[in-house]
């Protein structure tokens, strides 16, 4: 029978290309278009942006489809050195792809946008709780030796980020693709909201005397300032990622991992006071992060059950096997035990 070439095509397409990528390439673009409708008049330093965007995205689809093409040659692939090498970077080339605009972008923020948002959030937490969540903490835990405790947990949320990202990698789970593609939707929906509607926070953007007290420097208050203001130039209050992140990490696990749910749930919950209490985000940020978590969590399963059926789809219709670069069980279900693991404490 002869085969259609678009199927073939598409069948490469598919097996080849996961989830995450067609995740990362809609991020990329969106990015891109809104960058070509700025408010103010483009600057030199968009055209500079958007070349490096496109310079980088080049390497990122260089990565997958070379990815595609070592797997599917069986006279290379059979080294596991190289197998294991070429799997981190396909796996990790979203993330660095991602943070590299997600750093950039907030460099050029100013030239786009001449507008922030934090007032907005100010209203909407002083009509949620009476008054900004910051102040409001000020007043119930106020001691100055809570400062540098709760600055470390602010740092802390890149260990509660890595610690669970990097043991699912190594032990690969059956639902480690639907993990993977789940978090990195939340951040990438979060990295285009943070550009859109930027914020600074209560920190940045109000005078001192906004608050009774002011944040005693200490090492790690010192460190996570630096942090805010090196990394990302401060535009990343809306929606707040470090209510984000851990969230899905944390309901992924309230679904597959009671056990590991338990040992994370407290120190998550002082990260994410962490983030109020030290004048970081609004409670609005917060609400915001947990709005992309349900829907990342609700939404993944359903996009990778669809594309796994079209990837099989159009293998069977082509005829020729090519290795699929991710995996997604189609008989998945949040209450099916055989994807619930509940002894593991990381």
């Amino acid at each position: 029978m002869k085969v259609n070439k678009k199927d073939h095509i598409l069948n490469w397409f598919f097996n080849s290309f996961s989830p995450l990528d067609i995740l990362m390439i809609i991020y990329v673009f969106s990015v891109l278009i809104w960058m070509l409708f700025p408010i103010k008049p483009i600057a030199k330093e968009h055209n500079a942006f958007i070349l490096e965007t496109l310079k980088y995205f080049a390497i990122y689809i260089t990565i997958v489809v070379t990815y595609s093409i070592y797997r599917n040659s069986p006279k290379i692939y059979k080294f596991k050195i190289i197998q294991t090498a070429a799997a981190i970077t396909f796996k990790m080339s979203p993330f660095i792809v991602g943070t590299f605009i997600y750093e950039k972008l907030y460099y050029i923020i100013p030239s786009v946008i001449n507008y922030n948002f934090d007032m907005e959030l100010f209203k909407i937490d002083s009509f949620i709780l009476g008054d900004d969540g910051s102040r409001i903490l000020e007043k119930l835990l106020w001691n100055t030796d809570i400062i540098e405790i709760l600055a470390f947990f602010y740092i802390f949320y890149f260990a509660v980020l890595y610690i669970p990202f990097i043991k699912r990698f190594f032990t690969r789970t059956p639902v480690f693709d639907l993990f993977i593609t789940g978090f990195s939707l939340t951040f990438l929906i979060a990295f285009f909201l943070n550009i859109v509607f930027p914020s600074l926070g209560p920190k940045f953007f109000f005078p001192s005397d906004f608050y009774q007290y002011d944040l005693v420097s200490g090492h790690w208050m010192n460190s996570c300032d630096n942090m805010i203001e090196n990394l990302s130039g401060g535009y990343q209050a809306f929606p707040s990622l470090h209510f984000g992140g851990p969230a899905y990490i944390l309901l992924f696990d309230f679904i597959h991992n009671r056990r590991r749910f338990w040992v994370w749930l407290l120190p998550i919950i002082i990260v994410w006071t962490s983030a109020i209490f030290l004048r970081y985000h609004y409670v609005t940020d917060h609400i915001g992060g947990l709005v992309i978590v349900l829907f990342s969590v609700w939404i993944t399963p359903k996009f990778m059950s669809f594309y796994t059926k079209k990837a099989d789809s159009y293998r069977e219709k082509s005829g020729k096997y090519f290795k699929r670069s991710y995996y997604f069980p189609l008989d998945y279900d949040r209450k099916n035990k055989d994807y619930h693991n509940d002894k593991e404490w990381l």
